[in-house]
C-alpha cells in the first residue's frame, strides 16, 4: 500500500449507527404544517402510495451526545421501492426544498425519501413548533457532519438500528445526499468531510450527491463518487461580473464523476408551486417555469450514474457576456440545459426580481419573472394556438427522447400550452 493510501486509511473514521425511536405520533402535530408548502392545485404527496413517519434518532457526535429527527416516506409495498433512498439536509428554512419540487419523480419512481434535521437552530424551529413532542431533541454547534454520516449509515443498513424495524422488507442499494440553496452550503461542508467518514469497509456512506441553486462562488470539492451540481441561471447572473468561479470541467474519471448542468430560464426558487408568490408580490410577472422538473432531472442522472453507471450527458454553461446573462431577441438566455421556456418562447424568463415592497425584495430575487411577449410577435412565430401547441409538442418529444426532459412532467407543460391564446388581430373581436 503507498504512503497516501495508509496515510487515507488512517484518517478515516467510521460513524457510529444512531440509536432510533418511534415513529413518533405525538403529542400533537408533527412539524411542519403544512407538511409540503405547495400550490392547491399542485400534486400532492397524498396522491401516491406513500407512507410518512417520523423518528427520533441519537448517539453521540463531535464528543457530545445529540438527537434529533428523521422523515421516512417510503413506498406502501416494498416490492415496489426502487432501492434509492433519496436523502436531503433539511433547509434553514424549515423544509426540504428538492423533495417538495421534485416530489412527483420521486414517488413515481419510487424512490425512499428521507429527511434529516442537522443544526441546533432547525432543532428550535421544531421546538417552537411543539415544543412538548419535540423536547428530547438536542444537536450542539459543530456536530452536523456526523449527525449526517450517522444518517447516511443508518439509511444504507436499518437493520443496524437494533429494535425498531425502520425499513423491514426494503432492500436498500444505494444513498444519495442532496440540498438546495442554504442547504446546498450544508451539503459542500459535508463533502469536505467526505473522505474522511466511511463504511467500515472503507466505502462512501452516500453514494452520490446533487447540489442546486447552489451557494458560493468555488468549485465544489472532488470526491470519489459522482456529484450533479445545478446552478439555476439565478446563480449565473450573480455571479457573472466575477466570472463565475464556482465551474469545474465536467468529469467521467472514476475519483472525479461531475456534471454541471445550468438551465437556462430556471430561477432559484420553485415559484410555480410555492404558495409565497400566489399574492402577486413581485414588480413584474412572476415566472411558472417548472423548477422541480429540472430539480428531477438532475436527480434521475445522478441515480442512474450510481444504479448502472450510465454517464449522463454533458450541456454547455449559460452563455455569459460582459458581466451578465447573455440573451437572445427574445431575452432569454443562450447555452445550458436547453428547455421548451426557452426553445419555444413566449416570454422572456428572467431572475433577480424586485419585490413590490423592501419585505418582498428578497422573495422576489429568488423567484424568477415571465415577461410575455407581444401578440404580434407570438402571431409571427406560430401563427395562432394550435401552431403554438404543435411546436411544443414537438420540442418536448425531442427533449424526451434526447433525456433533458422526464416524462412525468410531459402532461403539465401540455395543459400550460393549451392555456395560451395566440391569434391574430383580423380573428381578435
Amino acid at each position: 500500500m503507498t504512503n497516501a493510501l495508509l496515510l487515507s486509511a488512517a484518517l478515516m473514521t467510521t460513524p457510529a449507527v444512531p440509536a432510533v425511536s418511534g415513529p413518533v405520533t405525538g403529542p400533537g402535530m408533527m412539524y411542519p404544517n403544512p407538511p409540503i408548502s405547495i400550490v392547491p392545485t399542485a400534486v400532492k404527496v397524498e396522491d401516491f402510495p406513500y407512507v410518512t413517519e417520523e423518528f427520533f434518532i441519537s448517539g453521540t457526535a463531535a464528543g457530545a451526545p445529540y438527537t434529533t429527527r428523521i422523515i421516512i416516506r417510503r413506498p406502501r409495498d416494498p416490492r415496489t421501492f426502487s432501492g434509492i433512498v433519496v436523502g436531503e439536509a433539511m433547509h434553514a428554512g424549515g423544509r426540504s426544498l428538492i423533495f417538495e419540487w421534485s416530489r412527483v419523480s420521486i414517488l413515481t419512481r419510487h424512490h425512499i425519501f428521507a429527511e434529516i434535521v442537522h443544526s441546533p437552530a432547525q432543532i428550535q424551529m421544531l421546538k417552537t413548533f411543539n415544543a412538548e413532542r419535540y423536547a428530547p431533541l438536542n444537536i450542539a454547534m459543530g456536530q452536523s457532519n456526523e449527525i449526517i454520516a450517522q444518517f447516511g449509515r443508518l439509511m444504507k443498513d436499518p437493520g443496524l438500528s437494533g429494535g425498531v424495524e425502520l425499513l423491514k422488507g426494503y432492500f436498500v442499494k444505494g444513498v444519495t445526499l442532496m440540498g438546495t440553496s442554504a442547504s446546498s452550503a450544508t451539503v459542500r461542508n459535508y463533502l469536505g468531510a467526505h473522505a474522511e467518514l466511511r463504511l467500515p469497509d472503507g466505502a462512501p456512506i452516500f453514494n452520490g450527491y446533487l447540489l442546486t441553486s447552489t451557494l458560493g462562488n468555488t468549485p465544489l470539492p472532488i470526491v470519489d463518487v459522482p456529484i450533479v451540481q445545478m446552478p439555476t441561471q439565478t446563480e449565473v447572473a450573480m455571479y457573472a461580473a466575477q466570472g463565475n468561479g464556482y465551474r469545474r470541467p465536467d468529469s467521467d474519471v472514476p475519483g472525479n464523476r461531475f456534471r454541471l448542468y445550468e438551465v437556462a430560464g430556471m430561477p432559484h426558487n420553485n415559484s410555480r408551486d410555492n404558495p409565497a408568490f400566489a399574492n402577486d408580490p413581485c414588480t413584474l410577472p412572476v415566472t411558472d417555469f417548472p423548477a422541480g422538473a429540472f430539480t428531477a432531472l438532475g436527480l434521475n442522472y445522478l441515480i442512474d450514474w450510481i444504479e448502472k453507471g450510465k454517464a449522463p450527458p454533458h450541456a454547455p454553461p449559460i452563455e455569459t457576456a460582459n458581466g451578465a446573462v447573455a440573451v437572445d431577441e427574445y431575452g432569454n438566455a443562450k447555452g445550458g440545459v436547453r428547455n421548451v421556456f426557452v426553445d419555444v418562447p413566449i416570454a422572456a424568463y428572467g431572475v433577480l426580481a424586485k419585490g413590490k415592497t423592501p419585505q418582498q425584495d428578497r422573495l422576489c430575487q429568488l423567484g424568477g419573472t415571465k415577461v410575455m411577449l407581444s401578440q404580434q410577435t407570438l402571431v409571427k412565430l406560430y401563427k395562432n394556438s394550435d401552431g403554438y401547441q404543435k411546436r411544443v409538442n414537438a420540442r418536448l418529444k425531442d427533449l424526451v427522447k434526447e433525456g433533458w426532459f422526464l416524462p412525468e412532467y410531459v402532461d403539465d407543460i401540455r395543459k400550460d400550452a393549451k392555456g395560451v391564446q395566440i391569434e391574430s388581430a383580423e380573428h381578435r373581436p
